[in-house]
């Protein structure tokens, strides 16, 4: 059996995701769970990571370090707006707590599909886009 390094990005991406988590697992047990996502962080100017985002097929999910950095359009058009290009579809899960995130997912276009005793999961089939103003005939 060939294992393979996990590259130094990516190792990274876990170690910092491992320091947040709330779960009592090893770092090793929490990096096997992560076995099959893609982590794909976002860097601040200085190199640090200010947001980390984790996709599998449709599902997706983030991990925000610090309230310096927004959702920009451009994250909005990778996350989940690729995910919706390439499956028809993008899923999520929010904290049933977290009403702030509920709304914003729920302005963003997506809509409760299901929910299990920790998470509201949601789904969106296209983003909103604001449509240009009518240009009047003259």
């Amino acid at each position: 059996m060939c294992l393979v390094q996990p590259s130094p990005e990516r190792t990274r991406c876990i170690d910092l995701l491992f320091s947040v988590t709330p779960l009592f697992v090893s770092r090793e047990q929490f990096e096997q769970s992560l076995e099959g996502w893609e982590l794909d962080p976002v860097l601040r100017e200085d190199g640090s990571i200010g947001i980390i985002f984790l996709s599998k097929g449709p599902e997706f999910h983030f991990s925000k370090f610090g309230t310096d950095i927004q959702a920009s359009r451009s994250i909005l058009k990778k996350y989940p707006g690729e995910l919706i290009d390439r499956h028809g579809y993008a899923l999520t899960k929010t904290p049933k707590g977290d009403t702030r995130q509920q709304r914003f997912n729920t302005r963003l276009g997506f809509y409760q599909v299901g929910q299990d005793e920790f998470d509201i999961h949601f789904r969106i089939d296209n983003l909103r886009v604001k449509e240009p103003p009518c240009q009047s005939q003259q």
